[in-house]
């Protein structure tokens, strides 16, 4: 498993651990989410060295990305808030950017998400960025969106589980 679907992994299981989905739907703010994305960040580092965790990747300014696994050229992001639209993908699309002008070999920019997420980012302006990135800077957006196991009801509790055990991130838009 690659470092990157391994810290998507980590962001499911730490956002079921938490129960953040049914947290955030019952009205708990960024504080939380600020807990639950900090929580993970200390899961990669224990796992994967404290080199891939909130690194700055410019020399311009002191903006860091949220993990940079840098033998995979791949920058990760994490936005758990559920009415979020593209917000996220321009800020991070610039430290991608940024970065490249740096020096950084960055190759892929993954976002990961709430449910909800890959929909999201359909929109004309989100796909637009997302197709300026690869065709311009040779830097791929991915949108991978992690599943909200809390919602499965008994009826579809197989089908649900089977799908969602999987933490298949290739299922997910752009993969």
């Amino acid at each position: 498993m690659t470092k990157v679907k391994r810290v998507f992994q980590l962001a499911q299981e730490n956002a079921d651990a938490y129960g953040i989905f049914e947290a955030k739907r019952s009205g708990s703010g960024d504080t939380y989410t600020k807990e639950v994305v900090d929580h993970l960040k200390f899961l990669a580092i224990m796992e994967m060295g404290p080199g891939v965790a909130n690194q700055f990747l410019s020399n311009e300014n002191r903006q860091c990305v949220d993990f940079w696994i840098e033998e995979e050229h791949t920058i990760v992001s994490i936005e758990l808030n559920m009415f979020s639209s593209s917000p996220l993908l321009e800020k991070e699309s610039f430290k991608a950017l940024l970065a490249k002008d740096s020096g950084r070999d960055v190759r892929s920019l993954v976002l990961i998400g709430d449910p909800g997420a890959v929909r999201r980012h359909q929109v004309p302006t989100a796909r637009s960025i997302m197709d300026w990135m690869e065709r311009q800077h040779h830097i791929r957006v991915l949108i991978w969106e992690l599943h909200d196991l809390g919602r499965v009801d008994s009826d579809n509790w197989e089908n649900s589980r089977r799908k969602k055990t999987k933490l298949n991130p290739g299922s997910a838009q752009g993969a």
